[in-house]
């Protein structure tokens, strides 16, 4: 019976140093979570806040209802990034993002482990609607990332404020 307790303990301790040998790897798949789809922007605010959207963003109600209208029109407010893997390195070779008018095209960088993110972009058009404006403006701003398949938030300075930017795949 001894025999048999101490061969059961030398399984649960040998079984208990799988994880540990094992590894986590805290490298996010940036392939898989920005390339294939097209990301829908479903909020732009201050970091930690409750609000869907920045305040004091519209001058009146019916510049908000404008730009919400907007926002829920197909090929509106979206982001696209194209790239590959190389030997481990992220070759982004196309971020684009579209408002309601304008667009942007360039390129991306991203790093899995500290999830910085950097896209280059040059504005083609420009925007009336504030929605719009701010989040174009956002794009060229973007430092950090957090998220996976199903929903992507990017960070981004404006002034001394972090504000983020919320997306959901279409």
């Amino acid at each position: 019976m001894n025999r048999r307790i101490r061969n059961i303990s030398y399984l649960l301790m040998v079984l208990s140093l799988f994880p540990i040998l094992n590894g986590c790897n805290q490298e996010d798949d940036v392939i898989e979570i920005f390339t294939g789809k097209t990301w829908k922007l479903s909020r732009l605010t201050t970091e930690n806040s409750s609000e869907p959207f920045l305040p004091n963003l519209w001058n009146n109600e019916t510049d908000y209802n404008n730009s919400i209208e907007a926002l829920n029109r197909e090929g509106t407010f979206t982001l696209t990034f194209t790239g590959t893997e190389v030997n481990g390195e992220i070759i982004g070779t196309l971020a684009e993002a579209t408002g309601i008018r304008a667009t942007t095209s360039g390129t991306w960088h991203v790093d899995g482990k500290t999830r910085s993110l950097t896209i280059s972009a040059r504005v083609n058009g420009s925007e009336t609607d504030p929605l719009a404006r701010a989040f174009i403006a956002a794009i060229e701003n973007v430092y950090k990332y957090e998220g996976d398949v199903n929903t992507l938030t990017l960070y981004y300075h404006e002034g001394q404020q972090t504000r983020i930017m919320g997306f959901t795949p279409l």
